[in-house]
């Protein structure tokens, strides 16, 4: 077997993780909770025992039932998840948590306690900012939730518990950015797609069998030889909730590499570390809020300069700024973006669309036309 194929195979392992993650989660003998943004602190629940795993509403497809219920002027993130629910997909878990995302995710969780039978369904509140005074409210919530899962699940949850499950998720921030190391120089080790359902592998929850594959994925990585430099157009993708192979595709074959993925599916959810030598609760508190990644945030220009830093660091040439349909932070937080970009003079492309849309033709044709206008 080649140094490639061993790359291959090591990558298709640890996306075998979310490939086949309701066979795993199934099987799994832990409670199982699921969660829908990635503001909810995972440590907590791996401290309490609990398997966190995110939904992804994949399968969720038809939402006719979901936007029955909502309603059809919802972003297709939230209507998929609640359409997974409907149809009993998560029924092998014990319950849901809702973090105060966005308006939409709040509703959601609504609609989920009232209309999804047998599932346990928490609340999280999610400050706007990190200032202290909201650093300690945050930090409230989280001894609350603490509490609640001790009396639910009757084990106490301790330091040493707390300690042990922040350096198991700081483990696999660790491996993730070093996998993006690579995303970084010319040789682009992992396409978009992969990139995008590594991190996927990482919101299974399964994270002892993902830092074991990871780790194996980034020897592969060490011991392979590396192809001639090329020079492609470096492509970074922001917004919503993204995973569309379709314009993943697009730009790919348009002859430009996705260097990095400033969504929840990609660099937004392992940057940065929680201080292992601070109060384990405070210090979970801390660093959800201090990521300022969200379009939720109010300070908008720490969360710019976190954009302009990652295009920096990356060697950006251009950004695809993607909102779904309805996206309201996202939506209201583009025209800021825009400006504060050709203020850099970085091009962008704002691309609005659905999460399962298969007709994209027209956002194919301006996705090439932006790409090849600046590449030839």
């Amino acid at each position: 077997m080649s140094r490639q194929d061993t790359v291959h195979d090591a990558v298709q392992s640890v996306v075998g993780l979310y490939r086949d993650r309701f066979e795993l989660l199934q099987a799994e003998k832990r409670p199982k909770i699921g969660y829908v943004s990635i503001q909810t602190p995972e440590e907590i629940f791996l401290a309490a025992g609990i398997v966190p795993f995110r939904l992804t509403g994949e399968e969720g497809t038809d939402t006719s039932e979901a936007s029955a219920r909502l309603s059809q002027n919802y972003c297709s993130y939230v209507l998929s998840c609640f359409g997974e629910g409907l149809a009993g997909r998560y029924d092998f878990a014990d319950g849901v948590i809702f973090a105060d995302a966005c308006d939409m995710r709040k509703r959601l969780w609504e609609a989920w306690t009232r209309d999804v039978p047998g599932s346990t369904s928490y609340f999280l509140e999610l400050p706007n900012d990190a200032s202290a005074i909201s650093k300690e409210y945050f930090t409230l919530q989280l001894r609350k939730l603490l509490r609640k899962l001790e009396g639910q699940y009757g084990r106490e949850i301790g330091e040493e518990a707390l300690r042990e499950a922040i350096q198991t998720c700081n483990r696999s921030r660790a491996l993730m950015q070093r996998l993006y190391e690579y995303k970084k120089g010319r040789w682009q080790a992992l396409s978009g797609e992969e990139s995008i359902q590594v991190v996927k592998a990482a919101t299974t929850g399964l994270k002892e069998p993902f830092n074991a594959r990871m780790s194996a994925l980034l020897a592969a990585l060490e011991a392979a030889e590396q192809p001639p430099a090329r020079k492609r157009h470096r492509v970074m993708i922001c917004g919503s909730y993204f995973d569309h192979q379709g314009i993943i595709d697009t730009i790919e074959e348009a002859g430009a590499d996705i260097v990095c993925e400033d969504i929840s599916n990609g660099v937004k959810y392992f940057e940065g570390e929680i201080d292992l030598d601070a109060e384990p609760v405070a210090a979970i508190a801390d660093y959800y809020l201090e990521k300022h990644t969200s379009a939720r945030i109010l300070d908008t220009d720490v969360r710019i300069q976190h954009l302009l830093d990652l295009a920096l660091e990356y060697r950006v040439d251009s950004i695809i700024y993607y909102a779904l349909k309805f996206c309201d932070t996202n939506l209201h937080d583009f025209p800021y973006v825009r400006e504060r970009l050709r203020e850099e003079r970085i091009p962008v492309l704002f691309i609005e669309g659905e999460r399962n849309a298969t007709n994209i033709a027209g956002a194919k044709t301006r996705i090439q036309t932006f790409l090849e206008s600046r590449m030839f």
